[in-house]
C-alpha cells in the first residue's frame, strides 16, 4: 500500500468516525428527549432509522470503504452496551452491521439498493437489541434498571408489558421499511453527492 492509499484510508476512517459521532449524538438526543415515554421508546428504532438514513447516506458517499457497516455498528453497539442485559444491544447491532456489510459487498458497492438493504440490516440489529430483552430477558432487564435507579425503571416495566413476539415481528418489518425510506430521503437530499460518488 503506497502513501496515497494510506492517506486515503486514514481520511476515510476519520470521516467515518466523525459521522458516527454525529449519528450517536443525534440518536442520544432523540432518545433522551422523547424516549422516556413507553410507546415512543417502543417505536424509537423506527424514528432513528429514518433520521439516521440521511446521516449514513452522506457518510457512505464521503467514505465508501470496506468495513463501514461493521465499524459503524461496533461504535454504536459499544455506546449501547449497558442499555440492555448481557450487552445484547451491542451483540445484535454488531451482527446487523456484519450482515449489512456482506449485503453491501455482495449486491454491489456502487448500488443504492445494496446500501439501503445493508443499512436496514444494521438498524434491524439495533431494533432487535431493544425488543428481544423486553420479551425474553425480562427479569434481567428489570434488575438492570433497578440498579440504575432513576425514572428508567417504570418505563422499562411498561415496555415489557406492551411488547409481545407478534409486535416485535411487526416493528422489525417496519424498521426495515423506515430504514429504506430514510435512505431514499438521504439520496433525494444528497443527489449531487451521489452523482459525484457514481452511486446508481
Amino acid at each position: 500500500m503506497n502513501n496515497t492509499q494510506k492517506n486515503s484510508k486514514v481520511k476515510d476512517l476519520i470521516t467515518i468516525g466523525i459521522f458516527n459521532a454525529l449519528l450517536i449524538v443525534v440518536f442520544g438526543a432523540i432518545a433522551c428527549t422523547i424516549g422516556f415515554f413507553p410507546p415512543i421508546l417502543i417505536v424509537l428504532p423506527l424514528i432513528l432509522s429514518t433520521i439516521g438514513g440521511l446521516i449514513f447516506m452522506l457518510m457512505i458517499t464521503k467514505a465508501p470503504m470496506r468495513g463501514i457497516f461493521i465499524i459503524s455498528s461496533a461504535l454504536l453497539g459499544l455506546v449501547l452496551f449497558n442499555m440492555a442485559p448481557g450487552g445484547s444491544m451491542f451483540i445484535t447491532t454488531l451482527a446487523g452491521g456484519i450482515i449489512g456489510e456482506i449485503i453491501y459487498n455482495l449486491l454491489g458497492r456502487k448500488k443504492f439498493i445494496s446500501i439501503a438493504l445493508g443499512y436496514a440490516s444494521y438498524m434491524l440489529g439495533l431494533a432487535l437489541g431493544e425488543y428481544y430483552p423486553f420479551i425474553y430477558m425480562q427479569e434481567e432487564y428489570i434488575e438492570l434498571y433497578a440498579k440504575k435507579g432513576s425514572q428508567s425503571l417504570p418505563v422499562a416495566q411498561k415496555c415489557i408489558e406492551i411488547m409481545t413476539p407478534e409486535l416485535m415481528i411487526i416493528l422489525s418489518i417496519l424498521t426495515i421499511i423506515t430504514s429504506v425510506l430514510g435512505c431514499l430521503w438521504g439520496r433525494k437530499m444528497l443527489h449531487k453527492h451521489f452523482l459525484k460518488a457514481g452511486i446508481a
